[in-house]
């Protein structure tokens, strides 16, 4: 008996320069056709710009997932079956694609509004990102507690048992930055994001984002989506609105995510998209068989 597979789906932090020039040559006719439809043809150009290019969150968002979707491309002309998908952050809209919910074109437009009001809401309220490595989990609650007197300070990304995401006003993120070895935390990471992304800070974006939703069709789901904010698999369509404008405020529940796919009988991963960041922390903590398209 084959073992059963789930496609996962990055999230920011995958991008890199000229990402796209690992897909096929059909695929990357694919990508630029989908932009060039949709008028983005000035993300193509991003992509081969410079690193910094790509940092706007209303441009990495269509990158990487324009370049996730060009490798979900490849693995559909193969014919290579899978049995359910899940997405972190913004990798949740592959995801959707990949059960047939969303089409190519509306989960890119997605994703360019998405990032357009989470960059609006980033310039006009600030707010930043901080990875911690290395830690006892009450620590996490105990140095946001803290941090909060400072201004909102919050999880926003739920990565694996020992790399956890916080997010929150800068004064609150810069008090986290020079205090966390006295929580016994062993290492704390500012993200190169532009603002405090899966927080409180994000609460325009979130009601803006789901009139847009609201104006969707959401076709039946052919295979099960794991969704971010509770890590379980998504009942019907008729919630999507609500529950991806709800993930833009809420943590993403990855260890959630993942626990529910291996209880759910799940053995081997596909990372669909730039970069193995998905793999390389599920080969830490979990037995899953993973692989990534881009890489190994």
């Amino acid at each position: 008996m084959s073992k059963k597979t789930v496609l996962l789906f990055p999230g920011q932090g995958s991008q890199y320069l000229n990402m796209h020039l690992k897909l096929s040559e059909k695929s990357q006719e694919f990508v630029r056709k989908i932009l060039e439809d949709l008028n983005l043809t000035n993300i193509l150009k991003l992509m081969s710009t410079s690193e910094e290019s790509l940092l706007p969150t209303n441009v990495s968002q269509v990158a990487i997932l324009v370049t996730s979707l060009g490798f979900l491309k490849d693995l559909s002309d193969r014919g290579f079956n899978f049995e359910a998908s899940a997405g972190h952050s913004l990798g949740e809209y592959g995801a959707l694609v990949a059960a047939d919910v969303l089409s190519f074109k509306d989960a890119l437009r997605c994703v360019y509004i998405r990032g357009h009001l989470m960059g609006e809401c980033a310039a006009r309220y600030g707010g930043s990102m901080v990875a911690l490595l290395g830690f006892e989990r009450e620590m996490i609650e105990h140095i946001c507690k803290e941090a909060s007197r400072f201004g909102i300070c919050v999880v926003a990304n739920e990565n694996s048992t020992q790399q956890i995401v916080i997010s929150g006003e800068n004064d609150a993120i810069g008090w986290v930055l020079e205090n966390y070895k006295k929580f016994n935390i062993k290492k704390a990471i500012k993200l190169k994001v532009e603002g405090a992304f899966h927080s409180p800070l994000m609460e325009d974006a979130a009601k803006e984002f789901k009139k847009f939703l609201e104006s969707l069709e959401f076709k039946d789901f052919k295979v099960p989506v794991y969704k971010n904010i509770d890590g379980l698999p998504y009942k019907d369509t008729k919630c999507i609105p609500d529950i991806l404008s709800k993930q833009i405020i809420s943590p993403v529940k990855w260890i959630d995510t993942i626990e529910n796919i291996i209880r759910d009988g799940y053995e081997n991963c596909v990372e669909v998209g730039p970069k193995n960041i998905l793999t390389t922390m599920l080969r830490r903590w979990t037995k899953l068989e993973c692989s990534a398209l881009d890489g190994e």
